[in-house]
């Protein structure tokens, strides 16, 4: 009656009809649009976070192609004989505070206490040796120790590690010439590391009272941490 009537009383009474169930209904209109919009927030959010892995994968690899890129520099460029390698496990030996796993071995021409570096310097040397893995003692490990010189001025020392990412050289004579910024790089004097390799700079300088040398603090130039590619020189 009120769909096909078309007197003025009928087209009152749809109009009010038609306004009685608009009111009716909003509530269940709200809330199927609310079910919607809670519907596609989720799938926004499911979205929008197969995006940010796919940024985060992408910018690994970008790092990654990086560090390779670099490796690949490094390796044309020195004129020692330097094996490429990649870290298989971080923590690999329980003997040791710090150390790392790798993928190569004797089977490739590794030998226990071979450098091992990367592009940005020393790291460690190599403890223990299979045919297809070997196991490094890294650099802040607090049983390690590298004989290193301070450029300009010639000053030796030993390095060792000290507090997270800095290092502590002592036996540096108290009237040496060293001064935060220095490049520190491995002395020569040692039956494992060739000379003249990068380790890192001078952050601090602090004398020692009642003696006369003093202590030398220094940042080297890797970060431990993130290593994953590395150089093994096995002839140098």
């Amino acid at each position: 009656m009120l769909s096909n009537g078309e007197s003025d009383n009928v087209r009152l009474l749809r109009s009010k009809a038609n306004r009685f169930f608009t009111i009716f209904y909003s509530p269940i209109t709200w809330i199927r649009s609310m079910a919607l919009i809670e519907e596609e927030a989720a799938l926004l959010r499911s979205k929008n976070l197969q995006l940010s892995f796919q940024v985060e994968s992408m910018r690994y690899l970008l790092e990654e192609n990086n560090s390779l890129k670099e490796l690949l520099d490094f390796q044309r460029e020195s004129k020692m004989t330097i094996l490429p390698a990649r870290v298989i496990n971080m923590s690999a030996s329980p003997f040791l505070s710090s150390s790392l796993s790798i993928d190569i071995g004797s089977e490739s021409g590794v030998s226990v206490n071979d450098p091992i570096m990367t592009p940005n310097g020393i790291i460690g040397k190599t403890v223990i040796v299979s045919e297809n893995e070997s196991i490094i003692q890294l650099i802040n490990d607090v049983t390690f120790r590298l004989s290193v010189r301070i450029k300009p001025s010639g000053s030796t020392g030993i390095l060792r590690w000290f507090d997270k990412d800095l290092y502590l050289i002592k036996e540096v004579q108290k009237n040496s010439n060293v001064e935060v910024g220095n490049q520190v790089v491995t002395s020569g004097f040692s039956d494992i590391f060739p000379s003249d390799l990068p380790v890192g700079k001078v952050v601090k300088i602090t004398d020692e009272r009642g003696s006369f040398q003093k202590s030398v603090i220094v940042k080297i130039n890797e970060n431990i941490g993130s290593i994953m590619n590395l150089f093994v020189i096995v002839d140098q």
